[in-house]
């Protein structure tokens, strides 16, 4: 039932209306939606249709009857409304702008206002539970008095007065109103009052407020409260579909001013998987958008979240999701975000070693190959994901795999940039540096993983067909970011000049060292160690020397000789493990260090 629809209640205005997504939609975009073709199967046991995929004619009439030129209605041309008109509406405008203000008296009067309405329609609720006209009334008075709330916003510096009248306890408790507009009103206000641009630049009292009035909500099981209504909302209509997007916005909210809510709300509710289930529907809207912004979120910063992704099966729904652009693009850049949340997704989560074997046992690396062979928008991101699946000692398996499966024979090509040049074209985003960087990433994690003796020849025997080309192109690719390195360089000693002159504290050198490094990496030092560890890799392991006498010879042409490449090798090194006892990062630095003795 929507009471605002049968009272015309009008809705209090709000001092700050953020999003952290494009605008809110109104009725007319969140109808606009579309529905996904299904997609072919890429692996064996998966039916089709797996993963997804009005407008209205607007005519006009001229007007009827003569236009008149006179005089007299000129006022009504451009704005229709005369210079008298004009200056009253300027005057009310700048009355209306003018910045509300609420202190402690005036926001005591309306909570309590708040409460009495809330109060009067609970006992008309149980007075009359079979007669709702008895009690339709109080509820339109309720949901203004909700909007009336919505003012609260303007000074978060008084939070700590409302968490201390309860009536966080009180919103909270319209969640679970037997009228869903009002849980849906209740929602509004809590993303309303929650919303961190509040205190963005704001005083300090402000931003203690809003952590106090964010910690009451969480110990009054808000989190709980928010998942347990957003599951009765229906998206099918317009406002249940905004609801749904607020209540999403609240979280998010919540999160932004106390970050270890992320991991209470997967571990105390439902609501990851109630976004697994989400961005599993095939019809694209603003709420499957955010629900993949939210899963991103959630994922980025917390390791028991995304063994807790794995253990509700969300690699095998991400893999569904991301299936469905094998062979076509998104539509539009809305669904463009929405595919590239769902991939940053994946990386995320495959940084845990038990999330890498979900994805090898859901057939992940066949999916990311037939992508790069597809060369459709989604082969950037799938190149990243192999990336990430391969990366460390926790990617051997995926390494061995991929070799296993003939994922070389689509790697070099890549490599090779074979069929690049059209790909720019059609894809305006693609960045060169991005793709080098994953492609001597993967070829040099599997340098690092491949054990099988058959599986190694393999991998060396792809440096060495075709006259050597992919020898040339490391090299080549060397020269251009050691020259890159190198301009950097010459950048940076200008600065530690002048920062010689300067009297900085021990923190600000600090923190201008870490810009220069990072500099340096900008400029392509981690894919230049890359490149070099897999020269000096085919170096090593060329039995007859034909690799190591071609990289010499090229290496003289420009005046260089191995020697800079160990040079680069021993950075790398020194920059591998924090010599506090990792095992791992010390098996890697004594690895590099090999090939350099070796060299």
């Amino acid at each position: 039932m929507n009471v605002d629809s049968i009272f015309k209640v009008p809705a209090a205005p709000v001092g700050k209306n953020k999003r952290k997504l494009p605008p809110t939609p109104d009725d007319a975009y969140l109808k606009k939606v579309r529905t996904d073709e299904d997609d072919d199967d890429f692996r064996a046991g998966w039916g089709p249709g797996t993963v997804g995929s009005s407008s209205g004619n607007g005519g006009g009439g001229e007007l009827d009857g003569p236009v008149r030129d006179d005089d007299e209605d000129e006022r009504f041309h451009e704005s229709g409304l005369s210079d008298d008109q004009k200056k009253i509406w300027e005057i009310v405008d700048a009355g209306e702008e003018a910045p509300a203000t609420i202190d402690l008296p005036t926001l005591k009067k309306m909570v309590l206002k708040f409460e009495k309405v809330i109060n009067r329609n609970q006992e008309l609720r149980v007075k009359y539970s079979d007669n709702p006209l008895k009690f339709i009334e109080s509820e339109a008075d309720l949901d203004e008095e909700i909007k009336n709330m919505l003012t609260a916003s303007d000074a978060p510096e008084l939070y700590p007065n409302l968490v201390e009248l309860g009536t966080h306890v009180s919103i909270l408790s319209l969640l679970s109103h037997e009228n869903t507009d009002i849980s849906i009103a209740a929602v509004e206000l809590l993303n309303e009052l929650t919303d961190e641009e509040l205190v963005t630049e704001a005083s300090e009292a402000a931003e203690e407020g809003m952590k106090a009035l964010v910690k009451a909500l969480v110990e009054s099981d808000a989190l709980d409260l928010l998942v347990q209504n957003i599951s009765r909302l229906n998206e099918d209509q317009g406002e249940d579909k905004q609801g749904v997007f607020n209540t999403m916005s609240v979280i998010e909210n919540l999160i932004s001013i106390d970050p270890s809510i992320a991991e209470v709300v997967v571990e105390k509710t439902s609501f990851l998987s109630w976004l697994l289930q989400r961005v599993r529907v095939k019809t694209f809207d603003s709420n499957r958008q955010y629900a993949s912004e939210m899963l991103a979120i959630l994922l980025q910063n917390s390791r028991p979240n995304r063994i807790k992704l794995g253990e509700l099966g969300g690699v095998d729904t991400l893999l569904r999701v991301i299936a469905a652009y094998k062979r076509k693009d998104p539509k539009d850049p809305d669904e463009v975000e929405l595919m590239e949340n769902i991939f940053d997704v994946l990386c995320a989560a495959l940084i845990e070693p038990e999330i890498k074997e979900k994805f090898l046992e859901g057939e992940g690396l066949e999916l990311m190959i037939l992508m790069l062979k597809e060369k459709k928008m989604s082969r950037m991101r799938a190149l990243k994901v192999l990336d990430h699946a391969m990366l460390g000692a926790d990617g051997a398996s995926c390494c061995n795999h991929f070799v296993d499966i003939l994922g070389l024979k689509t790697l070099f090509p890549a490599f090779m940039r074979k069929g690049m040049k059209k790909y720019k074209k059609e894809y305006k985003s693609f960045s060169e540096a991005e793709e080098n960087e994953h492609l001597v990433s993967i070829i040099s994690s599997l340098f690092k993983n491949v054990t099988e003796p058959a599986s190694r020849a393999r991998l060396m025997l792809k440096f060495e067909e075709a006259d050597y080309e992919k020898v040339d192109r490391l090299v080549e690719m060397h020269k251009t970011y050691a020259g890159r390195v190198a301009d950097a360089d010459k950048e940076i000693e200008d600065r530690k000049k002048e920062l010689e002159e300067e009297d900085l504290s021990d923190d600000e050198r600090e923190a201008e060292e870490e810009e220069l490094f990072l500099k340096r990496l900008t400029a392509g030092l981690f894919t230049l160690q890359l490149v070099d560890f897999i020269m000096a890799s085919v170096c090593v392991e060329d039995k007859e020397g034909r690799i190591r006498d071609r990289i010499t010879l090229l290496l003289e042409k420009d005046g260089q000789t191995l020697e800079s490449i160990k040079t680069i090798l021993k950075e790398y090194a020194e920059n591998v493990g924090d010599g506090k006892g990792d095992n791992r990062e010390n098996a890697e630095r004594d690895r590099i260090l090999g090939l350099v003795e070796a060299l």
